[in-house]
């Protein structure tokens, strides 16, 4: 009869179940604790990991790998103040299609709750590039030579300022190839240099029209000649002095690539245009050289 009645008896049910199950209960609290402190941890650490690469970027192209690799590891432990250990980060530079630093760090996190199950850390990584000068600075330099700039030093002027501008640049670049420039001197045509008499893109009527000898040397012009039903001989394109003049409208304001008519470049045979362009560089001597052999010629138009 008592025993019936102790197994009957249902008061105080629920203690010896929360018993059973109070174990597991904090087993699950103390793993959400050490996660969450996990995830935090790894958290710091990629944005400790990101900042180093930031940082490293100023000086990664003037550095050896080792010195890279130092640095990186300077920067991140002064950065990531966490409970960790066994903190570790590698370091490469490339400047193949842009520079770039790329990090890869790992650590380890102390565990206190999982530590009872045998685990006493917990492995965090993170990796992180830092990438800049992709499109790299390509600067073209227009620069005024016409007769006007004779007047009141200007051309004095125009060539410090372009020196400082040239100096300016070239402390910017952490590597020859961050910045190019070029220098196009900026009159009625602009001289590309007569080497390029056979390029594609060239136009040659009007060149053509007054460059020439009549077949009676009486006449001068090709419409001249060829009225008076003579032969407009055409000079050698050989013979041509590098001076370009503007395309017809619109494609005096367009990139329009020239491929026939008036897309084309048209060549002339103008005299005040002694000075030819340099192309994108960074020989800064030849920069350099190019500013102070400019000289104001022509009239202004």
């Amino acid at each position: 009869m008592l025993l019936a009645r102790f197994w009957n008896n249902a008061h105080g049910g629920v203690a010896p179940l929360l018993g059973l199950t109070i174990v597991p209960l904090m087993c699950a609290v103390g793993i959400a604790v050490d996660f969450s402190r996990v995830n935090a941890t790894r958290t710091a650490f990629q944005t400790a990991l990101d900042s180093t690469a930031l940082m490293l970027s100023k000086t990664a192209a003037s550095e050896t790998s080792d010195e890279l690799s130092a640095d990186a590891s300077k920067l991140l432990n002064a950065l990531f103040r966490r409970d960790a250990s066994n903190v570790a980060v590698t370091a490469s530079y490339s400047s193949t299609g842009g520079s770039r630093v790329t990090l890869t760090g790992s650590a380890t996190v102390p565990t206190t709750f999982l530590s009872m199950f045998g685990a006493k850390d917990v492995p965090i990584a993170a990796s992180t590039t830092s990438i800049w000068g992709d499109t790299r600075l390509r600067v073209a330099l227009v620069l005024d030579n016409t007769g006007s700039m004779s007047q009141d030093s200007k051309m004095t002027a125009l060539k410090t300022a372009s020196h400082n501008l040239l100096t300016q640049m070239q402390d910017a670049a952490t590597s020859p190839d961050d910045v190019y420039v070029s220098i196009i001197p900026f009159n009625k045509d602009v001289n590309i240099g007569s080497s390029n008499y056979a390029q594609s893109w060239l136009r040659w009527d009007l060149w053509e029209a007054a460059n020439g000898t009549c077949s009676r040397s009486y006449y001068s012009t090709q419409s001249s000649c060829m009225s008076h039903g003579y032969t407009w001989m055409v000079a050698s394109h050989s013979t041509w002095n590098g001076c370009l003049t503007d395309r017809d409208q619109n494609y005096d304001t367009t990139n329009d690539t020239p491929l026939a008519g008036s897309t084309l470049y048209p060549a002339e045979q103008y005299s005040s245009c002694p000075t030819s362009l340099i192309g994108l560089t960074n020989d800064w001597t030849s920069l350099s050289d190019k500013i102070d052999a400019m000289q104001p010629v022509g009239n202004t138009n």
